[in-house]
Parts: C-alpha cells; sequence; structure tokens
C-alpha cells in the first residue's frame, strides 16, 4: 500500500508544470488555451498565476480583453478567476468564476469544490459551473486538500498547521489521533516518520514542497505541505 501511494506522490510531484492551462466559456474567450504563470505567493501562502503579458491588449471575442488572474481573495474566502478591465492592472477587474475550496498552496482542479461562473459579470454566457465536459483547466491545480475524510465509525476532520511551515508543524484532529506521519520530500524520499503529531520538528528541512501522509486506524490521508 505504502509503495503504491509513494508511487503516486512521485507522478504527482512529476506533473507539477510550473503554470495553469485553461481552455472554457469560448462565448466570452473563444475556444483557445490560456496559460498562466506563477507571479508571487500571497500572505496567506498561496500562489497567484496571470497570464502573460498583462498589457490591456490581448483581444478576444465577447469579452474584449482575456487577461486573466486565479488568485485567493482573503476577505470573501475563496479562490477568484478574474479577468482585467482592459487597464492592465486589474484594478477593477471582472469576477467569473470562484471556488470556495481552501485549497494550499494551489488552486483547485475541477474535480476540487466547485468553480461557479459569476453571472453577474458573464452574463450567463459561460455555461454555468466549469466541468471536465465545458473546460479545461491543469497543471498547477490540486485535487485534494488535506481535511475532510469519511472514516469507517465517524467523520474525521483533519489539519496541519502552519502551513507554510518554518520551525514546527502541527496535526490537530476531532475525534481520533493520528498513529502516525510520514513526510516525504518532492522527490518521493521519506524525510520523517514520527508518532507525534504536534510540535513536530521541520525546521532543518530545505525550503519547499513536501507531502505529509497521516495513518488513523490504518487509514492515510495524504496532504501536501509547504515548508519557508
Amino acid at each position: 500500500m505504502k509503495s503504491i501511494q509513494l508511487l503516486v506522490l512521485i507522478c504527482v510531484c512529476t506533473l507539477s508544470h510550473a503554470q495553469i492551462t485553461f481552455n472554457g466559456c469560448h462565448p466570452l474567450f473563444d475556444d483557445q488555451d490560456f496559460n498562466f504563470t506563477y507571479i508571487s505567493t500571497d500572505v496567506t501562502g498561496r500562489h497567484i498565476y496571470e497570464t502573460i503579458p498583462i498589457s490591456g491588449d490581448q483581444s478576444c471575442g465577447g469579452i474584449g480583453v482575456c487577461e486573466f488572474r486565479i488568485s485567493w481573495n482573503d476577505s470573501q474566502n475563496r479562490w477568484e478567476f478574474i479577468a482585467d478591465d482592459g487597464t492592465g492592472d486589474f484594478s477593477s477587474p471582472f469576477l467569473m468564476y470562484y471556488n470556495t475550496e481552501p485549497s494550499t498552496p494551489n488552486p483547485p482542479s475541477l474535480q476540487l469544490g466547485v468553480w461557479v461562473e459569476n453571472v453577474s459579470d458573464t452574463t450567463g454566457l459561460c455555461g454555468g459551473q466549469l466541468t471536465a465536459g465545458n473546460a479545461i483547466l491543469t497543471g498547477d491545480v490540486q485535487d485534494f486538500t488535506l481535511g475532510i475524510k469519511n472514516f469507517t465509525n465517524a467523520n474525521q476532520v483533519v489539519s496541519i498547521f502552519p502551513n507554510p511551515a518554518d520551525d514546527f508543524l502541527n496535526i490537530s484532529y476531532d475525534q481520533i489521533p493520528p498513529s502516525g506521519v510520514l513526510i516525504y520530500d518532492i522527490s518521493g524520499k521519506m524525510v520523517l516518520k514520527t508518532n507525534k503529531y504536534s510540535n513536530i520538528d521541520v525546521s532543518t528541512f530545505a525550503p519547499g514542497v513536501y507531502f505529509v501522509m497521516i495513518t488513523i486506524e490504518s487509514q492515510e490521508l495524504v496532504g501536501k505541505l509547504i515548508v519557508k
């Protein structure tokens, strides 16, 4: 089981593209791929992606200017897919889609949460929420978050914090404590094995992306950790 899951982790790492590709909402955006590039990381540790360049003159069909950003709106507690209004600075953007799944550090894929069309700005021309049938959203997007998982006897809520971490990592739970914690680096190498679930020392870890595998009652939950 663990060897299979480790292989999954390695595959996930291999598929990381440092960018996001989107195709959808053809009445407004035309049938074309838009490539989003990582720009920066916000104060919550989440990544910001934009199409390049943002110059106010990348024209397309129904919306006029197709220059986009995907970022976390902390005040609204949601990921947002926004379009520039033609100024090149996102000063008064149009909200095209939003997703309330709090994935970290990258935005949700089409399989995680729901990317809801904001009909107030699109006037309903995008065809509703994003699905595999009407859109492509690939690259640095996430199919999972470390959070709620259904166990045999109960719904167990598990979280890791802080994330990003720099010194110590903690795991909180609402019912059953973890019986084991494994941490893998981005190459799939195990860098820590412990039975602790509080004050786990990660201060010696090199900055980067890691995967945390938590065992609770013989079931395993995997999530992404960022070490600063």
